[in-house]
């Protein structure tokens, strides 16, 4: 996916599961000035953009794992044309949070 004229990427970070869509998928988190950009590193024909104006909520989740552990998720949750839209993503790097801060910054 391009970029439009006037967006800046902020931060792109890889390793990005969408949970609740595409689970077992890992992709690439591209966080923009204008918008949220995953896509699957497996299959690039699926991705996502969730524009920032369609954001009603963006917080953190505590998801309890296959594997029995805990893991932390960003969960946003957005509306557009009256419909209601949740989106979940687990970083597969344990050791960052690095995409909820990146986000919830820039959403802010």
């Amino acid at each position: 996916m391009q970029l439009r004229a006037g967006e800046l990427a902020v931060d792109k970070l890889d390793m990005i599961e969408d949970t609740k869509g595409n689970a077992g998928d890992l992709g690439r988190l591209i966080v923009t000035n204008l918008r949220i950009i995953w896509h699957s590193l497996s299959l690039p024909r699926i991705n996502l953009s969730i524009g920032y104006n369609t954001f009603i909520t963006a917080n953190t989740k505590l998801l309890h794992t296959i594997y029995g552990g805990y893991i932390q998720a960003l969960h946003i949750l957005t509306s557009f044309r009256n419909c209601r839209y949740e989106f979940i993503f687990t970083n597969h790097d344990v050791k960052s949070t690095r995409h909820y801060t990146s986000v919830i910054g820039v959403y802010r």
